[in-house]
């Protein structure tokens, strides 16, 4: 059972406070939506749950059961989508895959790799040949969906997931986000989307400062 928390945390960018102090408990099988106004922390908030970044005060802990998680078997378990996630233009969606997924020292194989174009609104036909620097930024999204659910952490940090999609990639969102639930996920979404929102079991609002 995965469990984060935040114990008074604190983070300062130049000296100025941009979150917190906070302090809270984000659970396994519950979507948490962190909103708030551009600027109140929301990506902040994710890569301090994900231990991408230290906080400047305060203690945050990821737990398996009675286990805390640190460095290496802690990435393990974690998967972030964010806008700052870039591909390789010149490789298609499957070399991108293949690279991203061999980090982690996973193989994907042909049957699974088509599943998840389909379970993500792609298809192999209409894509195989293409160079992903010539997706727009729909399709690119539906991408790194695809790599999230490849990865099949037990932990999904989210940065605006809907981000540039259409109404079907919003049901696709939905879709997996309430699936992974259902399946035990401890899934953080940081959004000020109203759909992604009541899709949440539990919301963190941040006050900027």
């Amino acid at each position: 059972m995965m469990k984060i928390n935040f114990a008074a945390v604190s983070q300062r960018f130049h000296g100025r406070l941009v979150l917190g102090p906070l302090d809270c408990s984000l659970r396994a099988g519950k979507i948490t939506a962190v909103t708030g106004t551009n600027g109140s922390g929301k990506s902040t908030f994710l890569k301090l749950a994900g231990h991408f970044l230290p906080p400047t005060q305060g203690e945050i802990t990821v737990m398996a059961g009675a286990e805390k998680l640190k460095g290496e078997m802690l990435r393990k378990h974690i998967a972030m989508v964010t806008p700052e996630l870039r591909f390789y233009d010149r490789l298609t969606a499957r070399e991108n895959l293949d690279f991203l997924l061999g980090l982690r020292g996973m193989h994907l194989d042909e049957k699974f790799y088509r599943g998840l174009l389909e379970r993500v609104g792609l298809f192999e036909q209409d894509i195989c040949h293409s160079f992903v620097g010539d997706f727009s930024t729909g399709m690119s999204q539906r991408l790194k969906i695809a790599a999230l659910l490849a990865v099949q952490a037990d932990i999904w940090l989210l940065d605006e997931p809907g981000a540039n999609l259409d109404e079907s990639g919003r049901i696709m969102i939905a879709r997996e986000l309430q699936a992974a639930r259902e399946c035990g996920v401890l899934v953080v979404l940081a959004t000020n989307d109203p759909g992604e929102e009541a899709l949440a079991d539990e919301i963190i609002a941040l006050a900027g400062h």
